[in-house]
């Protein structure tokens, strides 16, 4: 699975403007490994690697991981930050959390997740309160945007399971050197 272009780390927040702007979720290929730190600063970096590695070890439960990515989800949405679901060099099933309740499979359609009927599935009813307390007027902020982060080299032959699971019509791959 090649990138589809190549930028430099400083151009990550426009690069995922511009792929949101043409209706697509960026999937960024850092193989230098330096975008999880400057997302851990500018985005909510949901590091999806470290909750497939407790639930082989057994320390995390299917659960338990699909609560965690549901509350990243949330937080990103209230407080308008870009989500960015972070495999590092592991190829995350999404299948496996994929849930109404929990992440809803549109949240790679950035047309389709904004809507007000498909993000608030997964607001429980103590959450879904404004800014300033008002209950049931939760809204996501329009400055939430997500993204997928792999430090897996794209010319990996393996990833064609992630090709599989990620239909390139949805995204935009792109490199950073």
């Amino acid at each position: 699975m090649e990138a589809d272009k190549t930028i430099k780390l400083t151009g990550l927040e426009k690069a995922i403007e511009e792929s949101w702007g043409n209706g697509k979720v960026p999937f960024f290929y850092d193989t230098q490994g330096s975008a999880s730190v400057f997302f851990s600063y500018k985005a909510r970096l949901c590091e999806l690697h470290k909750h497939q590695i407790g639930r082989i070890t057994g320390a995390k439960t299917l659960e338990e991981i699909k609560e965690d990515v549901r509350l990243s989800f949330y937080y990103a949405m209230k407080n308008g930050e870009n989500l960015v679901l972070f495999m590092d060099k592991l190829n995350f099933d999404f299948d496996e959390i994929f849930d109404e309740e929990y992440l809803p499979k549109e949240i790679f359609e950035p047309t389709e997740i904004v809507k007000e009927e498909v993000y608030k599935k997964v607001v429980r009813e103590e959450e879904d309160v404004d800014s300033f307390g008002n209950k049931g007027l939760f809204e996501m902020r329009d400055t939430f945007k997500v993204a997928v982060l792999s430090t897996r080299n794209p010319e990996d032959e393996e990833n064609a399971e992630i090709a599989e699971k990620f239909p390139s019509d949805k995204f935009d791959f792109i490199k950073i050197e």
